[in-house]
């Protein structure tokens, strides 16, 4: 038998069988029939990996990919098109991109596919920059070939004479090999700009204690949610269907303790047309959280894969960074699931060959 000559259709049949991406790409990597028969779109769903990076030298960089139920490490070696200076953060996104940030002035920030090796410099405008989303684009069928990627970040501009800071939030495109500003929006010093997703930006108001929810392509509000009784949330999270508001804090005394763990305090938004409310929960059923340390968060449901604990957040040691935990939203335990000896730049990266 010709191997080469399976059915393209079968093929692209047993693809979308493997769960594990390192085996996707060996699959395409058989022969130019079976990569032509198989597309990246064919890629299974997959788990996040946590990965870490250290710099080689000024134009090469190594990633290691830890998956989250393996005790297996890949190793790939990225190289950098670009002059970048040493990157004082890394960034996950959920969406197939990392991002190396620098913040030593001039700050500098290099987008990038590790498994693609795409690679887009940021648009900076000043030294007092933020990004809270990189991706690609929010649509009703995103595809980065036809929308480009997002890029959403914080700005702070300070304005003499006493230096009086304007906030604003910016949205940017990325198509076409440059980046396009889609919307600037200035916010209040009584304001909190929470999160971002799905093409929504989440602004608190600590004058009228309302969440305001802006269309990120045009700057509209499109609706307004009341202040949860407990308080403002640190992040919004769109949860395979539900809004949850988050408040994430530390159980032990300080932030200087290395295994120190977080703890979290969940609240699905109950909307009953008129009168939306916030209700406290301790379970969230089958999905599945994991927190970046920053503002990304992604939901997964577990049924969808193989061995896999719903109603868990998983995230990073929030002082060390070295290690993973998963954490319990009903009993508020922490079981540890990695732990790295050697400190090293490190996130959640969710794999994508698009």
């Amino acid at each position: 038998m010709n191997w080469a000559e399976l059915n393209p259709d079968l093929l692209c049949q047993i693809a979308k069988k493997v769960s594990d991406i390192s085996d996707f790409i060996r699959l395409r990597a058989v022969c130019k029939q079976w990569r032509s028969a198989v597309h990246p779109s064919n890629l299974p769903p997959q788990l996040p990996y946590f990965i870490q990076c250290i710099r080689n030298n000024n134009s090469s960089y190594e990633f290691q990919f830890h998956p989250l139920y393996s005790d297996k490490t890949y190793h790939l070696t990225v190289q950098i098109f670009t002059e970048l200076e040493q990157f004082t953060d890394l960034y996950g996104s959920f969406t197939g991109f990392v991002l190396l940030f620098c913040w030593k002035p001039p700050i500098t920030g290099l987008l990038l596919n590790p498994l693609t090796g795409f690679q887009a410099l940021l648009p900076i405008e000043n030294d007092d920059m933020f990004p809270i989303y990189f991706g690609p684009s929010c649509s009703p069928e995103p595809s980065l070939d036809e929308n480009g990627i997002d890029l959403v970040c914080l700005v702070a501009n300070f304005e003499p004479p006493n230096g009086t800071a304007v906030l604003k939030w910016i949205l940017w495109r990325y198509t076409d090999n440059k980046w396009r500003k889609i919307t600037e929006m200035h916010y209040g010093h009584d304001e909190s700009v929470v999160s971002y997703s799905s093409g929504r930006v989440y602004v608190f108001s600590y004058e009228t204690r309302f969440l305001r929810v802006i269309d990120a392509t045009n700057g509209i509000t499109v609706s307004l949610l009341p202040e949860a009784s407990s308080g403002p949330f640190d992040h919004i999270v769109e949860a395979c269907g539900d809004l949850i508001g988050v408040r994430p804090f530390v159980e032990q005394e300080g932030l200087d303790e290395p295994e120190s763990d977080y703890r979290y305090e969940l609240y699905q938004l109950k909307d009953s047309g008129t009168n939306p409310c916030w209700e406290k929960v301790n379970d969230i059923g089958d999905r599945m959280l994991f927190h970046d340390n920053q503002r990304y968060w992604l939901c997964l449901r577990a049924s969808d894969f193989e061995g896999c604990k719903g109603n868990c957040i998983y995230s990073k040691n929030c002082v060390m960074n070295n290690s993973v935990k998963c954490y319990s939203v009903t009993t508020e335990g922490t079981t540890q699931l990695h732990h790295f000896h050697d400190y090293k730049k490190s996130t959640w990266f969710l794999p994508s060959l698009c």
